[in-house]
């Protein structure tokens, strides 16, 4: 494919007359039908414009799209290298915001604006057959998530059934979720003995064994000896993917008690999360 026919390719997939490009690129509209007619090809001066107007780099238009897919890669990595070890999970999370742009499909007006994060209190989705995303800002807890749909679809989630129940039958008692958030307020790699935790937590003497039972996914009990004195001591055991968890479960709050804070919602989805038992 040459120039003339990568620009004029590029100007219909953005919905751009010739006249408009024209008008951007500062030539006549007689200059824009010679290049897509293969009649001249653009002074070199004039790429970079044209690559900017159409919304490509330039080596689009020279019909490289795997050298730039490439390249913006390198880009990427590039610029949280460059960025500030204390400040590359929100510059990850801007980069993110920018890729769930490109999936909701949004028009010129909604393109990069520095800081456009910055006090936001919006929260964002897109759920497509391929998948969906889950976007917030301004809540209890900024994040940015992507979900492809497996091959067998979300439904293979459903052979974890029995440790749901397990996991939200511990956290509907109050005495485990009080000692759960305990145990996730202290530093990594937090050890502990239960009477310790009991106190802290206003716990029975009487619930503290059954609370440490359905606490097993987040503290692991072991026995050292203290002065020749056999002890059991639990070790905290810290999990991300709880945090995040939760994070996604106070977001599924907002919105179906709060509907007032989405932004760019897209919903193009036609099946079900999961099939259909028969």
């Amino acid at each position: 494919m040459n120039i003339g026919e990568n620009i004029k390719r590029y100007r219909l997939e953005k919905g751009m007359t010739q006249e408009q490009l024209a008008n951007i690129v500062g030539v006549s509209n007689q200059a824009v039908s010679k290049w897509e007619c293969e009649g001249s090809i653009p002074d070199g001066l004039l790429f970079v414009p044209i690559a900017d107007a159409l919304g490509v780099a330039t080596d689009n238009l020279f019909g490289r799209e795997t050298s730039y897919e490439q390249n913006v890669y390198a880009g990427i990595i590039k610029l949280i290298e460059q960025t500030p070890v204390e400040s590359r999970m929100e510059k990850a999370r801007e980069i993110c915001w920018q890729t769930q742009k490109g999936i909701y499909g949004v028009e010129t007006e909604y393109r990069y604006r520095p800081d456009e994060l910055k006090g936001e209190d919006y929260s964002s989705y897109a759920t497509r057959n391929e998948g969906f995303t889950s976007i917030s800002h301004g809540r209890d807890i900024p994040f940015f998530g992507i979900f492809t749909e497996p091959a067998e679809g979300f439904g293979t989630i459903k052979k974890h059934s029995e440790r749901f129940r397990e996991l939200f039958e511990a956290l509907g008692d109050e005495y485990v979720l009080r000692a759960f958030f305990a145990i996730y307020s202290k530093p990594y790699g937090y050890t502990f003995e239960k009477e310790v935790l009991a106190k802290e937590c206003e716990i029975p003497d009487d619930r503290i064994d059954d609370v440490m039972a359905k606490l097993s996914f987040a503290a692991k009990p072991k026995e050292i000896a203290i002065n020749g004195e056999g002890r059991i001591v639990y070790s905290a055991n810290q999990r991300h993917e709880l945090v995040a968890a939760f994070a996604v479960i106070a977001e599924f709050f907002y919105a179906i008690y709060d509907r007032s804070g989405y932004h760019l919602q897209a919903n193009s989805r036609n099946k079900p999360y999961f099939a259909s038992e028969v």
